[in-house]
């Protein structure tokens, strides 16, 4: 999809969403049920392969892989639902989910289920989707309930400097019923397959990461197409025979590589874990966390770095070079990978009393 995703990019994010074209290529090829059970026509892949397929469509474009990462990471949520919920919501072939786990949504409990009002913002990918989630407050603590589309109502309120194509709109719903089915919380559940054993909280930060990571892939390999073709007034040479531009990318490509090993190293080993069964315990949980903000962190630097690498033609609308600046840089500020999380990891570490519920 990589040619089409690429030719449709910068259309898209003038439209402030992807095309038609993407978004059916994007379904038809699977990316957004990556994390699904096979038996529900999901791509059941494990963890380091999503990381590197969420990459890859985020170097294609930063909107596109974002909106892979988002839905593929909210399908994993059917290997929580009871096998009939699981069938409704996912059973569809081309049924696509996403939506805000934050619990801002109010609930009243009734026979069967609850009475949910809310409205929620970050809803990346919420108009593309057949269901939506939504973090509701209940009496009995958070849940995860799941929305037909015909109950949510979207807004346009997604006018961001960077993944202007994700639709990451406010949306909200009011008085809809929500059966018991369709309402969970997998931190407090236990399923016995290895992406629920994968620590919850985790698997969010990693899919941001590992977008930040494809953008900033990108920002590289544009930034050394300019340099090596580009020319300055007066100058009878191109920038790349200028040793600065030689040790920035250097130093650029370093840092971005040291950054996706950490990362794919932690995924690699908390993965091993679930696949045998072994809940990760604080302190593997709290470096997969820094893995994930470092890796953050890092692409946005190196994007920035590669920004200044590519010069005066980086600035113009039809440079793929400030669309990578502005995506890198809001993709790494998502609250998942911050840099509280290095915090985090430090208190873990020195044995600190701290609060790793939400690692």
């Amino acid at each position: 999809m990589r040619t089409l995703i690429r030719a449709e990019a910068a259309k898209a994010d003038r439209d402030r969403r992807l095309s038609p074209a993407v978004v059916a290529a994007l379904v038809e090829a699977g990316a957004t049920r990556m994390l699904a059970p096979a038996s529900l026509g999901g791509g059941e892949l494990d963890l380091p392969s999503w990381v590197r397929e969420v990459e890859d469509l985020a170097c294609a474009d930063g909107s596109t892989g974002w909106t892979a990462m988002t839905t593929s990471a909210t399908s994993s949520l059917a290997w929580y639902l009871p096998p009939d919920a699981a069938e409704e919501v996912f059973g569809p072939p081309r049924s696509v989910v996403a939506g805000t786990a934050a619990p801002v949504g109010q609930a009243v409990e009734e026979a069967g289920g609850h009475r949910v009002t809310g409205r929620w913002g970050w809803g990346s990918a919420v108009s593309l989707c057949d269901w939506v989630l939504g973090g509701v407050m209940t009496s009995a603590g958070p849940r995860l309930m799941l929305f037909p589309a015909s109950a949510v109502t979207v807004h346009d309120t997604w006018h961001a400097a960077g993944l202007r194509a994700t639709g990451t709109h406010e949306w909200e719903v009011a008085d809809a019923f929500v059966p018991t089915r369709r309402a969970l919380w997998p931190p407090a559940m236990r399923v016995d397959a290895p992406l629920p054993t994968f620590p919850f909280f985790g698997l969010l930060a990693v899919g941001v990461a590992a977008v930040t990571l494809g953008i900033a892939a990108r920002a590289v390999e544009e930034a050394e197409a300019l340099v090596v073709t580009g020319t300055s007034p007066g100058a009878t040479s191109t920038p790349a025979e200028r040793p600065d531009v030689q040790r920035d990318l250097a130093t650029a490509e370093a840092r971005l590589s040291s950054a996706r090993a950490f990362l794919h190293t932690e995924v690699a080993a908390r993965w091993s874990d679930a696949v045998n069964g072994r809940p990760s315990p604080p302190e593997p949980r709290a470096r997969l966390r820094l893995a994930c903000s470092h890796a953050a962190a890092e692409a946005a630097s190196v994007t920035r770095l590669a920004f200044d690498i590519g010069g005066s033609p980086a600035v113009f609308e039809d440079s793929p070079l400030q669309r990578c600046l502005r995506d890198a840089h809001v993709a790494a500020q998502h609250t998942i990978t911050s840099r509280r999380l290095f915090e985090a990891y430090g208190k873990v570490k020195l044995g600190v009393p701290t609060d790793t519920t939400g690692l």
